[in-house]
C-alpha cells in the first residue's frame, strides 16, 4: 500500500479520493465566510425570508464562481494562487446607509462602478497608492470596521434591531450557547476542528433554536432544489457620491488582498508575490466584484481563512480551492440550502460573528502598532479614529445635510478619507514612503492583517 504523500504543491493535484475531502474542508470555511454579507444585509434592512435566501444563494453562487477563476485563471484574469474569494463584509456598512436611500439596486450600482472605477485607479496609479495608502491608514480602516461590526454583533445577539423581542433573555441563550462554543473550540480545538469553530458554533446554535421551536422553517419547505441565481433582482441605478464611496473602501480592499496574497506566498513558497501573480489577484478582485454587483452582491475580497487552513494541512494546491469554489456554485444553484442558511435566527448569527468582528478589531491595532507611529502619525490617527468612529456613532449630527456626508464620513469611509487627506496635507511626511523601512513595515503590516475577513 502506498503512503499518503503529506502536502501538496501550488500546482500539485491531489487524486481524487484526497481531492474531495481537501476541497469541502475549503467549502464549508468558504460557506461560513460568505454569510455574513447577505445574512447582515438582510437584518440590516429587513428582508424576508424570500429575498434573503436570494442574497444567500448569490453570494454562494459569486463565491464559487470567484475562486474558480481566481486560482485556475481565464486569461489575464486570475493569480492562479490557492486563494478563496467571498462577498466583502466590509461593504455590509455602505449597504445599510445607501439602500435606504437609494434603494437596493442605487447600492447595487455603485459595488459595479465603484469597484471598475477602484480597479482602473490602481492600475494607472499602484506606485503612487503606496504614498496615498501607507500602512497605518489600512490599519485604521481596520480598528474602524471591527469596532463599527462589532456593534452590530451585539444587536444581533440582542435579537436584532427594532425586532419585537429585542433584549430578551432567550435571545442570549441562543447567541451564548453559540459563542461559548466558537470560544472552546478556538481554545481547545487543533486542525481543521479549530479551523472550523464558527461553523460547528452556528450549527449547535440553530440546533438548540430549532429544538426550541424559533426557527421558521417554512422558506425551506417552499425553495426548490435547483434553481438559477437572480441576477439584478432589485433592479440598478446610478449615485455619484454612492459610486465615489465604494471606490474608496475598494482600494482598502486593495490592500487587504494584497496582505493575504503575501502571506500566502511567503506560507507556500517563502517568497513574496510575483508580479504577475499581484496584477492578476487584483484584476480578479475587480472584475469579479463587478459580476458579483450584478448579481446582487457586494464586492469581493480573499476568503482569509482559507489562507489559514493551508497552514494547518499543508496542501498548498490551488486545484482542491477551484475545487471548493465548484462545490459553491453547486449550493449556489440549490434554493434549498440558501433556504436554510437564510432560516438562521439573527441571535444565533450574532454569537457566531461576535468573536470574529473582536479579530477584525484587534488586527487594525496590531497593524498600526507594526507601523510604530511616530508623533505625526498618531495625529492623522487620532484625528481619523475621532471623524470614522464619532460620527458613526452619532450618525443623526449629520441629518442636516446631503446624504453624500454621512457616506463619507462616517465609519470607515470617514477614517479613511480623513486619515489619506491629513496624510498628504500635512508637513513632515517621510521622502520615498513606500520604500525601504516604511515599505518593509508595510509588509508585516498586511501580513498581521491577513487573518481578518472574511
Amino acid at each position: 500500500m502506498k503512503p499518503v504523500k503529506r502536502g501538496y504543491g501550488m500546482d500539485e493535484c491531489p487524486p481524487v479520493h484526497q481531492l474531495v475531502p481537501f476541497a469541502m474542508q475549503h467549502a464549508l470555511l468558504m460557506a461560513f465566510q460568505s454569510l455574513p454579507y447577505p445574512l447582515l444585509v438582510s437584518a440590516g434592512l429587513g428582508f424576508g425570508p424570500g429575498d434573503t435566501a436570494v442574497l444567500v444563494a448569490c453570494s454562494f453562487f459569486v463565491a464559487g464562481v470567484s475562486s474558480i477563476v481566481q486560482t485556475l485563471g481565464v486569461g489575464p484574469v486570475g493569480g492562479k494562487v490557492p486563494i478563496a474569494m467571498v462577498c466583502s463584509i466590509v461593504f455590509v456598512s455602505p449597504a445599510l446607509l445607501i439602500a435606504p436611500e437609494m434603494g437596493f439596486g442605487g447600492f447595487m450600482g455603485a459595488c459595479l462602478a465603484g469597484t471598475l472605477l477602484c480597479c482602473g485607479v490602481f492600475f494607472l496609479f499602484a506606485d503612487r497608492l503606496k504614498v496615498i495608502f501607507p500602512t497605518f491608514v489600512s490599519g485604521a480602516v481596520v480598528l474602524v470596521l471591527g469596532a463599527t461590526l462589532t456593534c452590530v454583533a451585539v444587536q444581533y445577539c440582542a435579537g436584532g434591531s427594532g425586532a419585537e423581542d429585542f433584549g430578551d433573555p432567550s435571545n442570549y441563550v441562543y447567541s451564548g450557547a453559540t459563542f461559548l462554543v466558537i470560544l472552546a473550540l478556538t481554545v481547545f480545538g487543533k486542525g481543521f476542528l479549530r479551523g472550523t469553530a464558527p461553523l460547528i458554533g452556528l450549527a449547535v446554535g440553530f440546533a438548540i433554536a430549532a429544538c426550541a421551536g424559533d426557527v421558521d422553517f417554512s422558506s425551506v419547505e417552499q425553495a426548490a432544489w435547483l434553481g438559477l441565481p437572480e441576477p439584478l433582482h432589485w433592479g440598478i441605478s446610478f449615485d455619484p457620491a454612492s459610486v465615489l464611496t465604494i471606490a474608496l473602501l475598494g482600494l482598502c480592499g486593495i490592500a487587504e488582498l494584497l496582505g493575504d496574497t503575501t502571506a500566502m506566498t511567503s506560507l507556500v513558497a517563502d517568497r513574496m508575490p510575483s508580479k504577475r501573480e499581484t496584477r492578476g489577484v487584483i484584476f480578479t478582485q475587480g472584475v469579479t466584484s463587478a459580476v458579483s454587483a450584478l448579481f446582487n452582491g457586494g464586492p469581493t475580497i480573499s476568503a482569509s481563512a482559507d489562507v489559514g487552513l493551508l497552514s494547518v494541512t499543508h496542501v498548498y494546491s490551488r486545484f482542491v480551492v477551484a475545487a471548493a469554489g465548484g462545490i459553491m456554485v453547486l449550493a449556489g444553484l440549490c434554493p434549498k440550502a440558501a433556504a436554510v442558511a437564510s432560516a438562521i435566527p439573527t441571535p444565533v448569527f450574532g454569537g457566531a460573528v461576535l468573536m470574529m468582528f473582536g479579530v477584525i478589531l484587534v488586527s487594525g491595532v496590531k497593524i498600526i502598532i507594526g507601523c510604530r507611529p511616530d508623533a505625526r502619525t498618531q495625529t492623522i490617527l487620532a484625528v481619523s479614529l475621532a471623524v470614522g468612529l464619532g460620527f458613526n456613532a452619532v450618525p443623526q449630527a449629520l441629518d442636516m445635510f446631503p446624504l453624500a456626508a454621512s457616506m463619507l464620513l462616517c465609519g470607515v469611509p470617514g477614517t479613511a478619507l480623513s486619515a489619506v487627506a491629513l496624510n498628504l496635507l500635512l508637513p513632515g511626511r517621510p521622502k520615498g514612503a513606500g520604500s525601504g523601512r516604511d515599505g518593509r513595515e508595510r509588509a508585516a503590516g498586511e501580513e498581521s492583517a491577513s487573518g481578518f475577513e472574511g
